[in-house]
């Protein structure tokens, strides 16, 4: 329902900037004439139209204001836009189960295990339709331009079409709108402070788990020192008795090596001195038998023999005394290494109390890394799950912001009307319409020179559309009128109150602006005097 407080605004057919009234309804009005068909036909004889009337109309569109943006929509309602939007779990809910579990450690950990899939769930996508909202990107774009051109209305000497989308229907369709936006905007806001308060809370904890860690490392530390203070005398006292038993037993040991390296040297020269025995009697025995003394020579060679007796068991006694060396080195290597094992042992023994200590730290230190690995693996999910949810919201709000225009200072709603041409003609029985959509015209604007002035171009080679959105908005008027009765009726009665070919202003400013195409070579003689005639007729 429109109400006398409704605001409504004009947009103008062509720019006002750099086109006069009369070259407007000159252009308009030479093109419905062009349009029109003047019968006859070669093979099937066609009746001549009349053109009924030609009338501006403005076609309906709402502008509602929502924080700072406005929403366009469409006055007949002939433009709806679904908008998709996820549901993601409740980050209200989770903060506050958050806070109600962030004490102790336990109930943290519990709540982290619990919300590990909370927000990885499967994305629940809503529609919610918005009737008559037009969202398309290059509408909102052309049009954020077009109403810097607006005039407000004069609704005593205007002719518009009545919606049949109300500001009522609207601003329910908003309120709805506003509450998804709102909860929404409320979970973009409050999922980013999950995240910190999650991330405050996990680092709290591992400061603490650190803090305990160190805490009870220098408890474990001060019990080292003291027990070290009893320990270490001991350890002490082992190495000097041990030290002293080692040397003992390599003294024992080493006076018997040292014993029979005398004896093996005094061996080695008794073996030396027995070989040059041998080698002086067998010098001696050669020189008898060269002499032919055979008593002498026998004589020498026994000597000889027995020389060679003593001598193998000199070796032997040589060997002998060097498997002893071995065997008595063997064993001084093995009985100062059994003291030593032995030496090992007993400071193992009296460190006992000092290694239970460090593996009672160790085994904290575990279980303190083990529980802030635990508290980092548990939150990984859930902080993952927050931003990719993050992201969506992000996304879907962007999206929502993106549906309508901005700054165009409005408090309230208000009616845009797109004012257009229609023409129509009839023929015996037959009607139909011309629409002709906002356009360029005069000057540099004009699309191109109008040519023949007997329908031998299309409209849209004569008028340049100024915004391809409203056009098409246009166009979809004549679908309209086909579709609906009522809304053709409502067209016919407007177009018959204001009926530009009964209108002496406007027919003034068609003859006048005739004048002007044909100076500046956009008709011929003979098409301006062919237009001027149909002014009078």
């Amino acid at each position: 329902m429109l109400t006398s407080a409704t605001k409504r605004f004009n947009l103008p057919f062509s720019n006002p900037k750099t086109t006069s009234p009369e070259v407007e309804a000159a252009a308009v009005f030479a093109v419905a004439e062009l349009e029109r068909n003047r019968g006859g036909g070669l093979i099937s004889r066609q009746p001549e139209e009349k053109l009924v009337f030609l009338s501006k109309i403005g076609y309906p569109l709402w502008l509602h204001p929502k924080n700072n943006v406005n929403f366009i929509f469409d006055g007949f309602s002939d433009s709806s836009y679904s908008i998709s939007y996820i549901e993601v779990p409740s980050a209200k809910a989770f903060l506050e189960s958050l806070e109600a579990n962030s004490r102790p450690r336990e109930n943290y950990s519990a709540f982290l295990s619990d919300h590990r899939d909370y927000f990885q769930q499967p994305i629940k996508e809503k529609q919610f339709v918005l009737k008559g909202l037009i969202a398309d990107v290059d509408f909102r774009n052309e049009f954020s331009v077009y109403c810097k051109e607006a005039s407000e209305a004069n609704p005593a000497n205007s002719f518009q079409l009545s919606p049949t989308l109300d500001e009522n229907t609207i601003s329910s369709l908003i309120v709805m709108f506003g509450k998804i936006q709102s909860g929404i905007r409320e979970d973009v806001e409050m999922l980013p402070e999950c995240t910190r308060i999650l991330n405050k809370i996990t680092s709290q904890y591992i400061t603490e788990l650190n803090y305990e860690a160190s805490a009870a490392t220098e408890e474990i530390d001060a019990k080292k020192r003291a027990q070290e203070e009893l320990v270490n005398p001991k350890i002490a006292k082992l190495n000097k008795d041990y030290k002293a038993k080692i040397k003992d037993l390599a003294e024992s040991f080493d006076k018997e090596i040292e014993s029979l390296q005398k004896l093996k040297t005094k061996t080695q020269k008794s073996i030396k001195n027995n070989e040059g025995k041998i080698n002086l009697y067998q010098h001696e025995a050669k020189a008898q038998a060269t002499k032919k003394h055979a008593i002498y020579e026998k004589r020498w060679k026994e000597k000889t023999k027995q020389a060679q007796r003593e001598l193998t068991d000199l070796k032997k006694k040589l060997e002998s005394i060097q498997v002893k060396v071995t065997k008595i080195s063997k064993q001084k290597v093995q009985e100062i290494s059994k003291l030593n094992f032995e030496l090992d042992a007993e400071i193992k023994f009296a460190r006992q109390p000092l290694l239970e200590l460090e593996a009672t730290r160790d085994a904290k230190m575990l279980t303190f890394k083990l529980e802030t690995d635990k508290l980092l693996k548990q939150e990984k999910p859930v902080i993952e799950g927050l931003s990719k949810t993050i992201k969506l919201s992000e996304a879907t709000r962007s999206n929502f912001d993106a549906l309508g225009i901005k700054e165009q200072g409005l408090r309230s709603s208000a009616l845009f009307y797109v004012l257009f041409y229609v023409a129509c003609y009839e023929a015996g029985a037959s009607k139909r319409y011309l629409f002709i959509a906002p356009s360029m015209i005069a000057g540099v604007d004009f699309s191109g020179k109008l040519k023949g002035v007997f329908g031998m171009s299309k409209i849209k080679d004569r008028l340049a559309p100024r915004f391809k959105s409203t056009t098409t908005l246009i166009n979809n008027v004549k679908a309209l009128t086909k579709q609906n009765a009522v809304f053709e009726n409502q067209l016919n009665d407007l177009s018959q109150k204001n009926n530009l070919l009964r209108n002496g202003l406007f027919m003034e400013k068609v003859a006048s602006g005739l004048g002007y195409l044909k100076n500046v070579g956009w008709l011929s003689n003979k098409e301006q005097q062919a237009l001027s005639s149909r002014l009078k007729s």
